[in-house]
């Protein structure tokens, strides 16, 4: 009986950690296909003519809209496509995504929605396609890239009056009133940073419009 129990527990044991890796495998491989995050916006992602299929997988996984390629992949090959192909199609096995279409995706959907969306929900624009990848520009990861304004702002947070506004305009663009238009007006002088302000000679603060007409 003691020689009996002493064979049934290491097959047991092996039993259990065969069935535990099994689960932690099988886990860690549906986690591929889950949404990389749970709120984000929609976005706008384009497939030209140019784009193969590892430019696009390629791209939503550096990009943060899905979280593994190769599940894409997987998804893109186990997903029903409802709809024929283009001309310019890319294939995967018997499956295509259209090219020169635009597609609206989302990092809080899944690698089996946005293998669904790829294959059955593109939009063809053909030679009206604009020229972007993403609509919002994303930055490496997902987050949504800042617009030109809001990196202005936040690279003249610094000019705070007319003197900072003097220092600031050479830069990115910006004018400031000559004092020929001064003396002539009668009006201040007035600096315009790049971001959109304006700053009155002798005023404190600043406005998002021009002072004078």
């Amino acid at each position: 009986m003691k020689n009996k129990a002493c064979i049934i527990a290491p097959f047991l044991l092996v039993v259990l950690l065969l069935l535990a890796g099994g689960l932690y495998w099988y886990k860690s491989f549906q986690d591929k296909f889950a949404a990389p995050r749970k709120d984000a916006p929609i976005v706008q992602f384009k497939v030209s003519k140019e784009n193969t299929l590892m430019a696009v997988t390629g791209n939503l996984a550096y990009y943060g809209l899905v979280k593994d390629g190769e599940a894409l992949k997987y998804a893109l090959l186990h997903t029903k496509d409802a709809t024929p192909g283009n001309e310019n199609s890319l294939r995967i096995g018997q499956n295509t995504i259209d090219a020169e279409s635009i597609y609206e995706i989302s990092p809080s959907m899944s690698a089996w929605q946005i293998a669904d969306i790829l294959l059955n929900k593109g939009k063809y624009c053909g030679n009206r396609c604009e020229s972007f990848v993403f609509k919002p520009e994303l930055l490496p990861g997902g987050d949504i890239a800042p617009t030109w304004e809001e990196q202005m702002k936040t690279k003249y947070s610094w000019v705070k009056n007319y003197d900072d506004c003097l220092k600031a305009i050479g830069h990115d663009g910006g004018q400031v009133t000559s004092e020929e238009a001064s003396k002539r007006t009668g009006h201040p002088r007035v600096c315009n940073t790049a971001d959109g302000r304006y700053f009155v000679q002798g005023q404190e603060g600043w406005s998002d419009y021009p002072p004078y007409p």
